[in-house]
């Protein structure tokens, strides 16, 4: 069972020596118990909690891919938020090489990635925002969503909050656990009732759980 929100500050607070797996940790507690009130008191940046989110999303995905397949994570600009997700992916030692991040020029080159976070510096896009399958893609640009985004990352009060197009998001092949929905505001016509049901696998488009994750709902 999970601490609560100031136990596990408390013990996490004291991992001085390892500050990048004591922020995931930290946000990770935040992330599965829904506890994103508390976030407005921690000690960590809103860049940094962003970044946390964006790299634990993978875990809530559904995804059409093969369960053995890399999931590459890709960055449309630089920014604190990708440079921070880059030293994440690059500190996790329980990976085994199966967690990938790289820059991407173009947005052109995201069907090569799993996660496409496009940086707020990169506004007006001059091209449409992806929409491919088995591709999600995540900014904190304020009405990403209306851009045709699918997530976007939203700080209202010092309180971090995930916008999601459900609607764009089971076009694109993918399905997200409603333990991430329950902390999410939904921007679309999809209700969680009905995004339950695109949970579950079918036989003819099976929705995939990626390999090293929990599975969703855990």
């Amino acid at each position: 069972m999970w601490h609560s929100f100031h136990a596990l500050y408390h013990v996490y607070s004291h991992a001085l020596k390892h500050p990048v797996q004591t922020l995931l940790l930290f946000v990770s507690s935040l992330l599965l118990s829904g506890g994103v009130k508390a976030e407005q008191d921690s000690a960590y940046d809103d860049y940094q909690i962003k970044a946390v989110y964006i790299y634990r999303f993978a875990s809530f995905v559904r995804w059409p891919q093969a369960p053995d397949h890399q999931i590459q994570y890709c960055a449309y600009g630089a920014d604190n938020i990708s440079q921070t997700l880059h030293q994440l992916i690059l500190n996790d030692l329980t990976a085994n090489k199966r967690l990938v991040f790289h820059y991407i020029d173009n947005l052109s080159q995201a069907a090569q990635c799993e996660l496409v976070y496009i940086s707020p510096s990169q506004f007006p896009i001059r091209h449409d925002i992806p929409k491919l399958s088995g591709v999600l893609t995540i900014s904190s640009y304020p009405d990403f969503i209306d851009y045709g985004g699918m997530i976007e990352l939203r700080t209202d009060k010092r309180r971090i909050r995930p916008i999601i197009a459900l609607d764009i998001i089971k076009q694109a092949n993918m399905a997200i656990s409603s333990q991430l929905l329950r902390i999410s505001i939904i921007k679309n016509s999809l209700t969680i009732s009905q995004q339950r049901d695109l949970d579950l696998p079918t036989k003819e488009q099976p929705l995939i759980p990626r390999g090293r994750y929990a599975p969703l709902d855990q």
